[in-house]
């Protein structure tokens, strides 16, 4: 009995064996059969080559996908702008924007035939061209974010070149001119293009613009606005954003009549009115955020009287 039961599992056991080997026999995978690469003709080896790297001549670059800025005109510097300036803390973007766009509108208003502009016309857009070429060389150094940053040193040429031009008087020729600046510059303000080409980022400020059509800016924008907005605090709190920006604007001046380059700026003394300008700007600019009338009212003093004393100064 016990021999039978042994044989019977010997058996069962082979059994279990020979079936396993079937089953995996069945699940054997068949190695997939693929197709053999292609063999290109010679007209196929004679557009593309087989090696690229093979056929590149010269030193390949360190990093192929680094941008490459050419360097600015005698400088051995790779920075390609014009050098930042802290103008922000004496004028804001917007007061920028803001007169350009004023000014874009006296513009249109002195060029509209060529009797008026040879009258009194060619004096204004002189005033207005220069101004324009000033505000387009700072918005070119301007240390924040600011409206036509791309385009500052060249509109800044553009129209410093057009307000020398309008020196010679109103004839056809600048009037001509300056149409076409005034087209540009409505353009302008209407998001366009333009293909003004910058001598160079920097700003030579000797060419920028000449001191007479600044100082008649900041003659206008004094005696013709700050002094009755200063006038009584009723005037004061009725004109808060034109005090601000006119202001701004006129700090933005005096700094401009400080720079290099500009006519008597190694002049010691006049340098000296220029800095009590720019700081009796500012104080107004500091009253009119703060909505303090006696500051604004106290600082516009000092400037009337550092411009009365320079204007006496110099006529001496």
């Amino acid at each position: 009995m016990q021999k039978t039961i042994t044989w019977l599992t010997i058996s069962a056991l082979l059994l279990c064996a020979a079936n396993l080997v079937v089953l995996a026999q069945e699940k054997k995978v068949e190695p997939k059969r693929r197709a053999n690469p292609p063999k290109f003709g010679s007209e196929v080896k004679r557009i593309f080559f087989e090696d690229v790297f093979s056929k590149l001549q010269g030193e390949r670059p360190k990093n192929p996908g680094a941008v490459v800025v050419a360097p600015r005109p005698d400088s051995g510097s790779t920075d390609a702008e014009a050098t930042s300036y802290a103008w922000s803390k004496m004028i804001s973007a917007t007061t920028i924007e803001d007169e350009i766009k004023a000014i874009t509108v006296n513009v249109r208003n002195s060029v509209t035939s060529p009797n008026s502009f040879s009258g009194k016309g060619y004096k204004e857009v002189r005033r207005d061209f220069s101004i324009l070429a000033i505000l387009f060389a700072i918005i070119g150094e301007f240390d924040d974010d600011v409206r036509w940053k791309k385009i500052g040193p060249a509109a800044r040429d553009a129209f410093a070149q057009s307000a020398r031009n309008t020196t010679a008087g109103g004839n056809i020729n600048t009037y001509n001119e300056a149409k076409k600046r005034r087209d540009e510059l409505q353009d302008l303000i209407g998001g366009a293009s333009l293909d003004f080409v910058a001598e160079q980022p920097e700003a030579d400020w000797s060419r920028v613009s000449a001191v007479s059509p600044l100082m008649r800016r900041l003659n206008l924008g004094f005696e013709g606005k700050m002094v009755a907005w200063t006038s009584s605090k009723g005037e004061f709190e009725a004109n808060l954003e034109d005090v601000l920006h006119e202001a701004e604007l006129t700090a933005a001046l005096a700094e401009v009549l400080l720079k290099e380059g500009m006519e008597y700026w190694d002049d010691e003394d006049y340098m000296g009115f220029a800095k009590r300008l720019k700081a009796g700007a500012m104080e107004i600019s500091s009253a009119a955020k703060l909505k303090n009338y006696d500051q604004a009212s106290k600082a516009s003093g000092e400037i009337r009287k550092a411009c009365t004393e320079c204007h006496e100064f110099y006529k001496g």
